[in-house]
């Protein structure tokens, strides 16, 4: 009977949590970033802080003009912090750190984050991460942005100061989109850190990638919103150094 009182009361604790994931699985696909980021919240546990990382990450990357970027990054990184500290193995929530700390770091001085070790320690997450998972897109695909990150912002100085490198970091890109072939963010994300190193022996491949992009089927709002980038992207594209421009543009905000 004992037993059965526990089960039962079990039962009837993780069901709110249950409810709240679901909502903001919800939220997540209609593109409700701050919705599903506090109903992740509210469910709790490693799961749910990683999750709610996660949501605040996308609006990272699908919205460039927010007023308040800094600040969301210092909050993904809180949330994602929460998430490994409560399971420091709970793999998303080391690729939401990750992806957390890329950018807290692009909102800082590249002495500064140098020397809080932010990149150092992104890159140790997420080549643990590949490591162990080499068929995780987001990680794979992550991996290969940090490399071409570092190359956009610390020339070949950096380059060598973290091992970072551009032969690197479209391999890992390339590897990403052919785990996803139907997913339209890698292919974008690749095309802009091409186009953002403003050197035009990546522009040809960046302009195929960004083509198969814009005609890609989006499969929520995610997508969606990374298209719509994509689009305004492709009405450069003709134009090396204004599509390189807009690139690096969007990279630093």
């Amino acid at each position: 009977m004992h037993r059965l009182i526990v089960l039962i009361l079990t039962c009837l604790i993780s069901l709110p949590a249950h409810a709240d994931m679901d909502q903001a699985r919800q939220a997540y696909v209609e593109g409700r970033w701050q919705d599903a980021a506090a109903h992740a919240q509210l469910a709790g546990g490693a799961d749910g802080y990683a999750f709610a990382a996660g949501a605040i990450l996308a609006q990272l990357m699908v919205e460039p003009l927010h007023p308040e970027r800094p600040e969301l990054a210092r909050r993904a990184v809180q949330l994602a912090e929460h998430a490994h500290r409560l399971d420091d193995e709970h793999a998303e929530a080391r690729l939401r750190l990750a992806g957390a700390l890329g950018y807290r770091g692009r909102f800082m001085n590249g002495m500064r984050a140098y020397v809080g070790r932010i990149p150092q320690r992104g890159k140790r997450l997420l080549e643990t991460l590949v490591e162990e998972n080499p068929n995780d897109p987001w990680a794979v695909g992550m991996l290969g942005a940090w490399h071409l990150e570092v190359a956009r912002r610390g020339g070949n100085r950096g380059m060598r100061a973290l091992g970072a490198s551009v032969d690197a970091g479209i391999g890992f890109y390339t590897n990403a989109i052919a785990l996803d072939p139907h997913n339209p963010a890698p292919r974008y994300f690749f095309a802009l850190a091409l186009l953002a190193l403003d050197d035009a022996a990546y522009y040809q491949q960046a302009r195929q990638q960004l083509a198969v992009c814009v005609q890609m089927q989006p499969r929520d709002a995610f997508e969606a919103a990374v298209q719509s980038d994509a689009r305004q992207l492709a009405e450069l594209i003709d134009d090396r150094r204004a599509a390189a421009a807009w690139a690096d543009a969007r990279m630093r905000h």
